[in-house]
């Protein structure tokens, strides 16, 4: 009998460009099960080149709709918890939009940091109810902004601590901020490297300005702003714009059938203009509706702040095209929408949703 003649045959490897290009269109959850194929990925994967080439294609073609929820007071504590939902876009003519539920997280932190893309989270040592959470894209860092006194104490001005991660650094860094003394009444929101937030200066009800902070330099200025973006508080909108800080002023105690867009033009002279729009039918009491933002087409999205109390009913979104002025209803399937959902969780009560409409798919950790 012949023995069997074996050959050996040499593979070259493949090219490190070409396992780049090929790793970067990997999801996000399938490359940090990679971490564990070698050192070489592993090293590929965490290093902040890679991380920032797989935004950068994300931002063109991984863009997913993110819906939150979390239950109140009512619910069991151990059934308190946020349940992260997403999609990807749907068709302008969809009347509905499937959702997946992506992660649960426990909800006993003051400040969570989540990243759906990874199924990561971190509850942060942040304290003080007045937090803001930020990023600077040119120093890579992550930052909070954190009021530590009050307008009071001391009346002449106010303290505030900046926490920095990133840019190299492996620990938070701890920086005080002093600034002119204001009343801070609206949530912040972040955009394009910048927190802005309503506010009253120096006293309650007096020169209503948006406060703007500068994530990269760390400091705080005042942009005037007009007395309705500011005036109803805490029931006060503010979003992204096509890029611009915009505002939705709307009465929150009365039908929502009309709003104001107030869009800050230029951010140095605090030029802003303002269009009224007439909706085509209420969208139910003014309070209980937000807006997240807009989507890649420009419409203006309305959310319920809530899920439906006890009973199980859908759960709708609007979208306004401000151009045409019409709205169109899209229903989200699978958002805690049928009763075996709802009973496998302990879900009771009110349920508090947030809507982030534009998430980019992301491999970045804190």
């Amino acid at each position: 009998m012949k023995r069997e003649e074996r050959q050996l045959i040499e593979v070259d490897p493949i090219p490190l460009d070409l396992e780049l290009a090929i790793l970067t269109r990997l999801p996000a959850k399938s490359l940090f099960k990679f971490l564990c194929v070698s050192k070489m990925w592993s090293s590929i994967i965490r290093s902040q080149s890679f991380v920032d080439s797989y935004y950068a294609l994300s931002s063109t073609t991984r863009s997913r709709f993110i819906v939150t929820f979390g239950c109140g007071a009512q619910a069991k504590f151990e059934d308190r918890r946020l349940f992260v939902f997403s999609s990807s876009y749907e068709c302008e003519k969809s009347s509905s939009l499937a959702t997946n539920l992506d992660m649960t997280i426990p909800s006993s932190g003051s400040f969570i940091v989540f990243n759906p893309s990874t199924n990561i989270f971190n509850i942060l040592p942040f304290t003080g109810a007045r937090t803001s959470w930020a990023y600077d894209p040119v120093g890579d860092q992550f930052k909070s902004l954190t009021m530590v006194s009050y307008p009071h104490r001391p009346p002449d001005h106010l303290m505030h601590e900046v926490l920095t991660l990133g840019g190299g650094e492996s620990s938070w860094t701890r920086n005080k901020l002093i600034s002119p003394p204001h009343h801070t009444v609206t949530k912040s929101i972040c955009i394009n490297g910048f927190v802005y937030y309503g506010a009253w200066t120096p006293t309650r009800s007096a020169n209503p300005v948006i406060v703007c902070f500068d994530v990269r330099f760390e400091t705080l200025s005042f942009i005037e702003a007009p007395r309705p973006v500011v005036w109803w508080g805490g029931e006060s909108i503010l979003m992204e714009y096509k890029g611009k800080l915009a505002s939705i002023t709307r009465h929150p105690y009365a039908d929502f059938q009309s709003f104001d867009l107030w869009i800050l033009e230029d951010v140095k002279t605090h030029d802003w203009s303002k269009q009224t729009f007439q909706l085509p039918f209420s969208l139910g009491m003014g309070k209980n509706i937000t807006s997240p933002g807009t989507n890649k087409a420009g419409e203006i999205i309305f959310a319920p702040k809530l899920l439906s109390y006890n009973d199980v009913q859908p759960y709708y979104i609007f979208y306004y095209n401000v151009e045409r002025k019409d709205i169109r209803r899209v229903r989200l399937l699978g958002i805690a929408d049928d009763e075996e959902f709802r009973h496998r969780y302990g879900i009771a009560g009110e349920c508090y949703v947030w809507i982030s409409p534009e998430h980019i798919e992301s491999i970045a950790t804190l």
